[in-house]
């Protein structure tokens, strides 16, 4: 017990301090401060609170204690999800409306918005609370393919409009990572701390207990980096062993929070909230090999980021381009998907966030990536301006309401820029294109004339 408080004292200590030392801002309320006007707005986010993805069979074989029913099928976005989603959408109506870029006129808003989601459920609904939020009384047009058919924006290998080489993918990453050894030493810590949580041990213990009999130690498992040969979908290049394993059984736990299940149902009263952080490592670790790693990030993220840039084309030239989302009229792009998508798109444009309590680069249920087009009023020119922005854990579990006073945890980002000081953090549009067309793979982008996008999805289950 003493060893467990020490290092709960320990983590509260750095998780201050880090705190602290992180520069984090609202995104910018008062237009006429930096005199530039906002023209357009990409949010690209991840979906809301859900279940576990994992069946109850399954989680049931990691721990000693049963995990909590969340009342919704596995990786289904919660009622509790829906209404954080729908406080965001309403933060971001706040937000765009004094920056005028919505009138409040709900019919003239909703021609100058497109909502797209990749298709599943938890996606889907996000979209749509998120929108009830951004424009009230209007009907929101999810553009979304069929649930469970592949959209090749978010997916282009399992949609077969990019190829991967497992070997070159697997060489890369060991010469970033190391080896699965390695990495399994380095994060002992926290296989310890889940070790804990799933079956009640004190934390620390060496060598680690057995497991108790008819349980899995999802702990135990080694990392790997190693090739796979099959089933090569967009995250599963890398077989990372025991890594997906804890992460598997852990998952559960930032949702617990999230959804706002009583605290002796979070991680079953073990994982204190002030440790919940650290142990979501794991999940980062993970995209930073599965999709953020170059070579992986250009195969995997050039689809999405293309279709980024064309949004911004489209608005800077008053014209339709193929292979954008929406049209030239739109002006708030809302785009829901996977956290995993959302590393990916971040590694491919080398950008990196810190908000206070959340680990580097961690992608919380409702976060998103938030670029701006803007030009400055006596100039032609546009800038880009990036930010990543989420509600804290705090705001999610107590679906605090969100206002241009008490916004959601953001911050700007540096757009990586050679030859560019850091002291202004806009970017030129045509700066910005250049680092988007360098940085994406022309052979991983579906030819925008063969393109056929999603229609409106209707019927989407909410349970």
């Amino acid at each position: 017990m003493k060893s467990f408080l020490k290092y709960k004292a320990i983590l509260i200590g750095l998780l201050l301090t880090f705190a602290i030392a992180v520069p984090v801002m609202a995104q910018t309320v008062t237009s006429g401060d930096d005199d530039t006007v906002l023209e357009q707005i990409i949010i690209f986010g991840r979906h809301g609170v859900r279940s576990p993805t994992a069946k109850p069979a399954t989680l049931a074989t990691y721990a000693i204690d049963p995990y909590p029913d969340f009342g919704v099928q596995p990786g289904y976005l919660t009622p509790h999800g829906q209404q954080a989603a729908a406080l965001m959408g309403s933060y971001f109506r706040a937000y765009l409306l004094h920056e005028r870029l919505l009138t409040g006129n709900a019919r003239s808003d909703l021609a100058h918005a497109y909502f797209r989601a990749n298709s599943i459920q938890r996606s889907n609904v996000t979209a749509a609370k998120f929108g009830t939020g951004l424009i009230p009384g209007a009907t929101i047009p999810v553009h979304s393919f069929p649930l469970g058919q592949t959209d090749a924006v978010f997916d282009p290998l399992k949609a077969n409009k990019a190829t991967v080489d497992p070997a070159r993918a697997e060489t890369e990453v060991q010469g970033i990572f190391g080896s699965g050894a390695a990495l399994t030493s380095a994060y002992s810590g926290e296989r310890s701390l889940i070790r804990s949580v799933l079956f009640g041990y004190t934390l620390g213990l060496q060598p680690p207990p057995l497991p108790p009999s008819g349980k899995n130690d999802a702990a135990a498992e080694p990392f790997l980096l190693a090739a796979n040969t099959t089933n090569l979908v967009t995250g599963n290049i890398i077989n990372v062993g025991g890594l997906r394993t804890i992460m598997e059984a852990a998952d559960p736990f930032v949702m617990e929070y999230a959804d706002g299940l009583p605290l002796a149902k979070v991680g079953w009263e073990r994982l204190p909230p002030d440790a919940l952080s650290q142990q979501t490592r794991l999940i980062s670790l993970w995209f930073s090999i599965a999709m953020r790693s170059p070579y992986l990030a250009r195969v995997q993220s050039s689809n999405a980021a293309s279709h980024i840039l064309r949004s911004m084309e489209q608005a800077v030239i008053g014209d339709d381009i193929p292979g954008g989302f929406g049209n030239a009229r739109s002006r708030a792009i809302i785009i829901v998907s996977s956290d995993a998508y959302l590393a990916g798109l971040a590694g491919l444009l080398g950008l990196h966030w810190a908000l206070p309590v959340y680990q580097p680069d961690f992608c919380p249920p409702g976060g998103a990536l938030v670029f701006e087009l803007r030009r400055p009023r006596h100039s032609r020119e546009h800038v880009v301006r990036a930010f990543y922005t989420a509600q804290t854990f705090d705001q999610l579990r107590n679906l605090t309401p969100l206002t241009l006073e008490a916004p959601p945890a953001t911050m700007q980002l540096l757009i990586p820029v050679e030859g560019r000081s850091a002291a202004d953090l806009d970017v030129p549009f045509d700066v910005f294109q250049k680092l988007v067309r360098k940085a994406i793979d022309r052979k991983c982008v579906e030819d925008p004339s063969e393109e056929v996008p999603p229609g409106v999805l209707t019927g989407v289950p909410l349970s």
